[in-house]
């Protein structure tokens, strides 16, 4: 289980972050059942996520995270599940006004991004209880204490 990382720019990872990431995709990797796969991770400028949102969603603002499941043919062959792109500047804003450990929240939104790629969602309220009932769940794991209720 392979995170492929990315990144225009230079943005700030600690080798702790990307060491409790990779552990963190092996983790619900193992939990949903799925094996041997690969997630690609991309670290994108305010800019390029607006483009994004706009481009996929007709939204045309900055976000914190966008995920897009492998629709490719060659997806059992290359066991590619699909991309997450995280705004570096946005979630690090987020963690400031929101007063969360930025790694914590990188790793939020990561998870958030990966249960998206596997179908969950957040469409309504019991969508949304369920997929934030998994975040806190997986990011328990890694004593990050429930993004909810800060």
């Amino acid at each position: 289980m392979t995170i492929n990382l990315s990144s225009d720019e230079k943005y700030y990872l600690s080798d702790k972050l990307l060491n409790d990431l990779n552990k963190m995709f092996k983790h619900i990797s193992s939990k949903e059942g799925l094996e041997d796969n690969n997630v690609n991770l991309r670290f994108v400028s305010s800019k390029e996520m607006k483009e994004l949102n706009s481009h996929y969603r007709g939204i045309n603002t900055d976000t914190n995270v966008l995920s897009f499941e492998n629709q490719d043919l060659s997806k059992d062959h290359t066991k590619n599940i699909g991309d997450i792109a995280i705004s570096y500047s946005y979630v690090k804003n987020e963690a400031i006004t929101q007063e969360k450990n930025l790694d914590d929240h990188i790793m939020h939104m990561f998870t958030h991004g990966i249960l998206h790629i596997l179908g969950y969602d957040h469409n309504n309220n019991h969508q949304a209880n369920n997929m934030e009932s998994k975040e806190i769940e997986f990011l328990s794991k890694f004593n990050i204490i429930n993004p909810y209720t800060l």
